[in-house]
């Protein structure tokens, strides 16, 4: 159940877009190499925001861009 739960809660925030004036927008690249500040880098270059890698529960990794929605 918790496993569901997490899963369905993870795509959710992988579709979640927010717009808006002055917001902050966030993306997960899970397809992305957490190695060497790849991810900080990837979203600096796309969206000129900060990227952060975390680790999931099956124990691999994703990464979090947060960029203005402006961009």
């Amino acid at each position: 159940m918790t496993k569901s739960t997490f899963y369905t809660f993870f795509f959710f925030i992988l579709i979640l877009e927010v717009q808006g004036q002055n917001r902050m927008c966030h993306k997960i690249l899970s397809e992305t190499d957490c190695g060497a500040g790849s991810c900080g880098a990837l979203c600096l270059q796309i969206w000129k925001g900060t990227g952060k890698c975390f680790q999931l529960i099956d124990q691999t990794f994703a990464c979090l861009c947060n960029f203005p929605c402006s961009s």
